[in-house]
């Protein structure tokens, strides 16, 4: 029968890629290769051409394998047995083709382990590497090299292979890209649970959610995968996922046919309701591959904006933290409800009373949480990210903090026409909004001058005049008086 592999009569080289440790199988035109005949240049270039293969075929792997890439040279290749088109090529070769190299006392004319390769692709721009291996590790990128390999096979625990499918997480910020692979499933868990933890944080205003499943991994799109892993490599004591801004990526980096390729598993806008926040736990708190879970800050969030929103409290609900606080206006709602015939329902008493517990929620709301969409103007001015402009003046953080401290502020920048009713301004806590006016506010009030706060006179009908400035001159604040 004829050997479609090799001419048994002629002289042949077999080239094997393996990996001792069996984490990892090339792909088996990257596993197995026969060469007919001996002439040098034709073997070289074939070898070369195999390094090539397989250096390519792992730029998709979670790591590079520890593969050795070994050459035979035999004269005659008759006693070589065949590859069996019904065997997997990688079971051919751990049990029959090596065993009879080693029974024949053949001995590699050439070995090059896969990481060697890869190395020399990527710091030398050839795969060649027939410099000794004693010249590497005197390499400083080399050793560099193969302990950033050795931590990625450790992170991966010896899965050369990403698992798919991936799942993808998307918003305003980019794509974050999970494996299937146990890292790849912590920090996809990890990554939800982030979220529903920050979902009322000012300042993790992520737009919209999106999340959903990509059925393959490619060259391009393996550099993407897990990246939100960081290696604490100034500790080496806690490696942790991170999720902020510069932690995504951008659609601009990814595959031109990744996001056509994307199936949609959920979608929310991310608004700041009750509803929302609870169409999203509720997905993730049952979905096995997450288990969120709800902090106690958040549900009483959550209970807060429930009541905002519909406007009463059934006092036989389960109590939550701010229970006793609304149960005055619980029981007069629950007392206005509670009628034996629709002509005694008093609806003006009730509407009354709804927006009193409506009030009540929000006023609590505001002042001891700092809830996205619903800031109270305190937590805005105390935020340094916060910017406020009065006419074309923006305020710095030492304005605004007169401001936070209920006192008025004079600007006389704004002291011109087109902006004169913007002269004097100063927070209303109670109506939640700044108030500006041309003329004193009765309350005490300061100005910056050369970076130092100065109150005004105390008498708000006199013109404003210059205070004197502190004898030390180096001092860039001064505390409020």
């Amino acid at each position: 029968m004829e050997n479609s592999f090799f001419d048994p009569e002629r002289p042949g080289s077999i080239f094997i890629a393996i990996d001792r440790y069996h984490h990892y199988t090339p792909l088996p035109g990257n596993s197995l290769r026969f060469v007919k005949g001996n002439q040098r240049e034709i073997t070289d270039a074939a070898f070369h051409k195999f390094l090539s293969d397989n250096v390519n075929e792992v730029k998709s792997c979670t790591y590079v394998p520890d593969v050795e890439m070994v050459q035979y040279d035999l004269n005659w290749m008759r006693d070589v047995p065949s590859p069996d088109t019904h065997m997997p090529l990688d079971k051919y070769i751990r049990q029959e083709l090596l065993p009879y190299l080693q029974r024949s006392f053949q001995s590699p004319s050439r070995q090059i382990s896969l990481p060697d390769a890869v190395y020399c692709s990527r710091y030398k721009g050839d795969t060649d590497c027939s410099i000794l291996k004693k010249y590497f590790v005197q390499e400083a990128d080399y050793m560099s090299f193969r302990r950033s390999q050795d931590e990625r096979q450790k992170i991966y625990r010896g899965e050369a292979n990403f698992r798919t499918p991936l799942k993808v997480v998307e918003n305003d910020f980019g794509y974050l890209i999970f494996s299937g692979n146990e890292i790849g499933k912590e920090g996809f868990r990890e990554c939800l649970q982030h979220i529903i933890d920050h979902y009322f944080d000012p300042h993790y205003d992520i737009g919209h959610l999106g999340v959903y499943e990509y059925p393959y991994v490619t060259e391009e799109l393996a550099a993407h995968i897990d990246a939100s892993y960081r290696i604490d490599h100034a500790r080496q004591l806690n490696n942790s996922f991170e999720f902020q801004r510069e932690n995504h990526a951008p659609q601009s980096k990814l595959p031109d046919k990744f996001i056509n390729g994307l199936t949609p598993l959920f979608y929310s806008p991310m608004e700041t309701t009750a509803g929302g926040f609870m169409e999203l736990l509720d997905k993730f708190h049952f979905d096995p591959d997450v288990r969120a879970q709800i902090s106690p800050s958040n549900r009483d969030i959550y209970r807060l904006l429930t009541v905002m929103k519909n406007g009463y409290v059934n006092i036989h609900e389960q109590p939550f933290t701010y229970f006793k606080e609304l149960l005055p206006v619980a029981r007069k709602l629950e007392r206005i409800t509670q009628v034996r015939s629709a002509a005694d329902f008093d609806r003006k008493e009730f509407k009354q009373a709804s927006m009193e517990i409506r009030e009540a929620a929000d006023s609590i709301l505001k002042r001891d949480f700092d809830v996205r969409g619903h800031r109270s103007l305190k937590n805005m001015l105390d935020d340094p990210m916060v910017e406020f402009t009065v006419g074309n003046r923006r305020l710095n953080d030492v304005q605004k903090s007169v401001l936070s401290s209920g006192y008025a502020l004079y600007i006389p920048e704004n002291n011109r026409e087109a902006v004169r009713h913007l002269q004097y301004c100063m927070a209303d806590f109670g109506q939640n909004r700044m108030q500006n006016s041309s003329e004193p506010f009765p309350v005490k009030t300061y100005t910056l001058k050369e970076g130092l706060l100065h109150p005004l006179p105390t008498d708000i009908n006199k013109k404003p005049r210059a205070v004197k400035k502190p004898e030390n001159q180096k001092r860039h604040t001064n505390r409020l008086k």
